[in-house]
């Protein structure tokens, strides 16, 4: 496995990549070497310092930090998740899109395991692509963030005020303002404002919410041809 280590606005971080794709992108706490990675640690792989390809994955890194890309087009590389389930759970959050959140009870029921909370949770917690696969974006079901690579919980809160997540502050805690975010049901098309009529008997774990109308059209949703958010658009 090819591997090279980058200053970045969050310290340094280790971009690894095997011969199928991209492997492990790693926030390094303990040192700027190969001996502060979990890779120096991990049975059966050879590490070398790699080259050119893994320059342009940084730049991408880069570029999305500094708020000027919204997607990676890496051939990803999953032999280093732990379990099939985990690989389950890390494919599920690579479809959540820039600038939205969903919680681990809507992502437990995405993968069909609606009872597995908090399994999904530690799936996460042991992603080995932050960022590229966003588990950044998964959320407490009240709304609060949760953990985050271990205890990185503000950073966690920065990745999502760069996607332009608006937060408030509960019981001393950040948490997403549900009401100034737009909503998204599993099989629709079409995303509402928080107040729309047709959402009154629906429950909130499989929701998908949106920062911006952007965000939501981006993603390929159109406006709810009920409570027109293209119209009646949530006021900040």
């Amino acid at each position: 496995m090819e591997y090279r280590i980058f200053p970045s606005p969050l310290g340094h971080i280790l971009i690894a990549q095997s011969e199928l794709g991209i492997s492990l992108i790693e926030y390094l706490e303990r040192g700027r070497s190969l001996k502060a990675s979990r890779l120096s640690r991990e049975p059966g792989v050879e590490m070398v310092e790699g080259g050119e390809d893994l320059e342009t994955a940084c730049r991408d890194l880069l570029e999305y930090l500094h708020g000027r890309r919204r997607r990676f087009e890496w051939p990803l590389d999953l032999r280093l998740a732990r379990s099939d389930f985990q690989r389950s759970v890390l494919q599920a959050t690579s479809a959540v899109p820039y600038g939205a959140v969903v919680s681990y009870a809507g992502l437990a029921q995405k993968v069909g395991k609606a009872s597995a909370t908090r399994a999904v949770a530690q799936a996460l917690r042991w992603n080995p692509l932050p960022i590229v696969i966003p588990c950044h974006r998964v959320i407490g079901t009240s709304g609060a963030l949760t953990g985050y690579a271990g205890k990185k919980l503000g950073l966690k809160r920065d990745l999502l005020s760069l996607e332009g997540v608006p937060f408030t502050q509960e019981a001393g805690a950040p948490a997403i303002r549900h009401k100034a975010m737009y909503i998204l049901y599993p099989g629709d098309r079409e995303y509402c404002v928080p107040t729309c009529p047709s959402l009154d008997r629906r429950q909130p774990a499989p929701l998908t919410r949106f920062a911006s109308r952007e965000h939501a059209e981006a993603a390929g949703f159109v406006p709810c041809a009920t409570c027109r958010p293209d119209l009646h658009p949530i006021s900040r």
